[in-house]
């Protein structure tokens, strides 16, 4: 998938250093990144050229001079290299919040009732919401990140406000799932085997799996539940993925949890792109760590089920490393 480029330079005396340092001030806040030398790059869309003909304007009133170029071919740079420019960019943002967040939610996962932890997790989640929405703006090449910093901001939301006192009961009870053979499409990969290892540790520690060859009928029935394939009980519903779905429908809000679900996202939402034709988008570290032993625990299995029971095992230590000594995992009643 080729791109067409803006490209911005300017030029100004050593006497106009405030100009400068606004107009990289501004280049910053559109998502422009540096390409060489003083080249700045944006792909060509009509709000970034919007945004650097008014730049170019401002600079030269202001007695320096500037440049915007359109074009197909940067040179020695490839299109895919200039794509991760950008994406290593605002990963960069993204991850300078996350960390805070992170950072909060440990505080509040040892220290609930602190006072002074709560007070500064409610004014960060107040900015962090503004910077998560402008940061998205720019965020012209996702990689996934953006879904990952939002998880772990509802993950400290629901530290703060515990279990939601006179939140609506989630719709499913785990009560009422018990016994079951849960039903699947074969190959499973990161939803599916995410997807019944939440079934697992977090519903039905007893639960049955069964994988169906293409073509096969799916079984009906009150001993079976279906998911993550098409009419199945527990499938992609809007923009959530299975995982999410089943997470929310037996209200299962624990910060393991969440964390493990920013990283099942980003890895199915960089399959889907490769699916359109298009490329990952440069998975965040984490998720690429998990995907990269996924892939090898793909190619080491004889089969669906040997792959399930290493991927269990994958999910496990996840889990436990995202689990404060102090946290307990929760379902929804």
């Amino acid at each position: 998938m080729n791109n067409t480029w803006l490209i911005f330079s300017l030029s100004l005396p050593a006497r106009l250093q405030a100009l400068r340092v606004k107009a990289l001030r501004r280049l910053a806040a559109i998502g422009a990144v540096a390409l060489k030398n003083s080249l700045h790059l944006l792909p060509a869309r009509d709000d970034c050229r919007e945004h650097l003909a008014w730049l170019v304007q401002e600079v030269e009133a202001g007695g320096g001079e500037a440049v915007l170029l359109t074009c197909s071919d940067l040179g020695g740079v490839s299109d895919d290299d200039a794509r991760q420019l950008f994406r290593q960019a605002r990963d960069a943002d993204y991850a300078e919040v996350e960390a805070e967040a992170t950072r909060l939610a440990s505080l509040l996962s040892v220290s609930p009732e602190d006072e002074a932890a709560r007070r500064d997790a409610r004014a960060f989640l107040r900015k962090a919401e503004r910077r998560l929405a402008a940061i998205a703006e720019i965020d012209f090449f996702p990689s996934g990140r953006g879904e990952t910093l939002r998880v772990a901001l509802e993950a400290l939301v629901f530290l703060l406000e515990g279990a939601g006192a006179g939140e609506t009961p989630p719709p499913c009870r785990a009560e009422h799932y018990q016994g079951r053979t849960w039903v699947t499409r074969e190959r499973p990969y990161i939803d599916r085997l995410s997807s019944f290892w939440l079934v697992r540790r977090r519903i039905d520690s007893g639960a049955a799996i069964r994988f169906l060859a293409e073509g096969e009928v799916m079984p009906r029935g009150p001993k079976f539940v279906s998911f993550d394939m098409a009419h199945a009980d527990f499938t992609h519903r809007g923009e959530l993925v299975t995982f999410e779905t089943i997470a929310a429908d037996f209200g299962i809000r624990d910060v393991a949890v969440r964390r493990i679900m920013g990283i099942v996202k980003a890895i199915d939402l960089a399959d889907a792109l490769l699916e359109e034709g298009g490329e990952d988008g440069g998975l965040p570290a984490e998720a690429r760590a998990v995907k990269d032993v996924l892939d090898g625990l793909v190619k080491i299995s004889k089969d669906d089920a040997e792959l399930l029971e290493r991927a269990m095992l994958l999910f496990d230590a996840l889990a436990a490393s995202y689990t404060p000594e102090t946290d307990t995992p929760t379902t929804g009643d």
